[in-house]
Parts: C-alpha cells; structure tokens; sequence
C-alpha cells in the first residue's frame, strides 16, 4: 500500500474548483475530478480524505475564503499526521506537515466561527496540550491569512506565506514569538514584556496593537503601531513608536526612519484589502505573489520600477490583473495553476509585457 501523501491533501483543498465541486456547488466540474481520480488510483485515500473534510464545513454562504482553506489545511495535518504516529507508535506527538513545514509536536485545539464573509474571520487555533515542551512554528501559506491565539491570550493574524515560532508556555520573565512574514498584533496587557524577534528591531511591547512587515525577501522591515506604545532595539539603542507612526528599518544600512503615517497600507490586508501608496510595481507584484500564489514574470525588470497608488477591496485576482493593465503602460498574459499528471499543483503563471 503506498504511503499517504499529505500534499495532495494539501494541493486538492487549496483548489477553488475542488472544493466547490465537493460541496455540490459546481457539480458541471463532476466529470473533471472523476477523471482525476481514475488517474490517479494510488491517491485515491487522499482524495476521498479531502472531499471528507470538505464536506466537514458548513459554509454561510457561496463563496470560499481563505480562513476556511487554512481550517480545512490545518484540520487535514492534524488528522493525517495523528494517524500516522498512532502508527508508529507515538504517544502524544502530532506531526503537522503543511507546505513542506514540519510543525513541532503539539496537540491542537480548533475553534472556528465564520461571520460575514467580507471581513475577517473570528478564527483561532489554541494550544492544548505539549508535553514535548518543544516551539511551535504556525505556518500560513501562500493564499491564505492564519490567525493564532498565544498561550498568553494574545493573538497574531499570521498574512499569506508567513511563519510565526514561539514556546507552548511563555517563561515569567519575557513573552517572545519569532516572525518571518508579517503579522498584525493583539497583545494582552502583562508585566512581562511581549517580543517579536525578526530580521530587522526587536520589538518590545506590553500591551498594545500593532503590525510588523518582516519577509525574508525584503530589504526593509516596517512596523505600524495601531494603539498603544512599542520600543525598536536599533543599534543597542530603544526608539519609541506612538500610534500612527511607521518604523522602516533598511536591512543593508542598520538604519531607521521613523514617520507619522497613514496606517491603512500597512493594515488593510486584515480586511481583504490591498492599499498601495508610492509602490513600485515590483512591490505589488510580490504582495499579489504570496497573496494568491502565483508568479509573475517581467520581460524587462524596468517595468517593476514604476510608482503606483492604488487600492483594491474584494476583488478576484483577474479583475486586479485588468485594473492594473488600464492604468499602467503594460499588458499581462495570466495562466492558471492546475494540477498535473503527478498530482502536483503547478503555480499559476503572469507574463507581464510593456505595451509597444
């Protein structure tokens, strides 16, 4: 018998088409993912393990979001993974894989209401139970926005392809989380000081709301401060942020600015939102990348130098690609991702040329 592949699992619920067609809400797609699975008989438990968890939500109404691809994400890995270490032996150890990231030994506790689709999810994963003692590392990838709940109270809303570690049980002196990515910040109120560690400052906090921008790719790291106060470990030294302020920490000079800013660039995305002040085209096109997973491909890497503002509220990734041809010099050509004979999904593809 072959081993279970949890990336199919992974690559079938991340599929719009998929999961509309196993909730009986795209039934013209029936002869499509019949012929995928009589093409791929080896695979044929992951398939019917993805349509079970498909048909485990009960969605409010038509459309799909991204919280509800990461539950079922999460909610597969727990499942898979128990099963396999029950197999092997284990005791307590959940092996979570998703995305090619090996979650640390945990026993999760999930919790999920869906309100208005058009906002963010009230969504949350708990820590249970860790007798491992072992960090967790949450992942959310490509596509998708996470939130966690940390053993303090506190939240993290985790934006698309970012990484967020931090100890099942914070010690009596410090709260610290390590985040590659970015991730908007609810912290509860202690004595003990709460710290996200990342590529750029150190940030220290009490209690407050905030959102650090810190992707490995990035040359700068951006802190907005919502409410209260947070202090920058720059250079051995502290520098303070008072709400409406942005940090910018340039990674190749050790250097800093900050200003009083607009926070809706930098804190829309909680919202479905994308803001885009005096952004390069390149820029946007790294957000749109991790945002829905795809890859853009520049003729001439001059087009990405081009300032734009710009700002998008719900809209699907094809309308964003036309939005952006009727106001800048350029013309794309999109391919979606599909999966292939393998079973492996194939990212989606954005030929962009200058218009001649």
């Amino acid at each position: 018998m072959s081993k279970f592949d949890e990336q199919i699992v992974e690559a079938l619920i991340s599929d719009t088409s998929f999961i509309r067609w196993a909730k009986g809400k795209q039934p013209e797609d029936e002869g499509k993912w019949m012929r995928w699975k009589a093409g791929h008989l080896k695979n044929e438990g992951e398939f019917n393990e993805a349509v079970k968890l498909v048909k485990t939500l009960s969605f409010n109404s038509s459309a799909i979001s991204d919280l509800e691809i990461s539950y079922l994400r999460q909610k597969t890995f727990n499942q898979t993974s128990k099963a396999q270490s029950q197999r092997k032996g284990r005791s307590l150890s959940i092996l979570i894989r998703a995305a090619a990231v090996l979650f640390i030994p945990l026993l999760l506790a999930a919790g999920w209401l869906f309100l208005n689709q058009e906002h963010w999810k009230s969504a949350y994963t708990t820590l249970a139970s860790n007798q491992s003692g072992q960090d967790v590392t949450v992942y959310s990838p490509k596509g998708t926005r996470t939130v966690v709940q940390l053993p303090d109270g506190s939240k993290a809303w985790l934006n698309a392809d970012s990484y967020l570690t931090y100890s099942p049980v914070f010690n009596s002196n410090s709260r610290t989380v390590q985040l590659e990515g970015e991730a908007f910040f609810e912290v509860q109120k202690r004595k003990q000081p709460f710290i996200v560690e990342n590529f750029g400052p150190s940030v220290k906090v009490y209690g407050t709301r905030f959102n650090v921008n810190s992707y490995r790719e990035e040359p700068t790291v951006t802190v907005a401060l919502e409410t209260g106060s947070v202090a920058l470990q720059v250079n051995n030294t502290e520098q303070y942020l008072t709400p409406g302020e942005v940090s910018s920490f340039s990674r190749e000079q050790k250097s800093i600015r900050i200003e009083k800013k607009d926070l809706a660039p930098y804190l829309a995305w909680r919202d479905g939102q994308f803001v885009f002040r005096a952004s390069s085209l390149q820029a946007i096109f790294n957000v749109f990348e991790r945002q829905y997973n795809v890859e853009f491909q520049l003729e001439d890497q001059y087009l990405g130098q081009a300032k734009y503002d710009a700002t998008f509220t719900n809209e699907n990734f094809e309308k964003i690609l036309h939005l952006l041809e009727l106001t800048a010099p350029i013309q794309m050509e999109y391919t979606e991702g599909y999966f292939n004979k393998e079973g492996d999904y194939i990212k989606g593809i954005v030929k962009v040329n200058a218009i001649k």
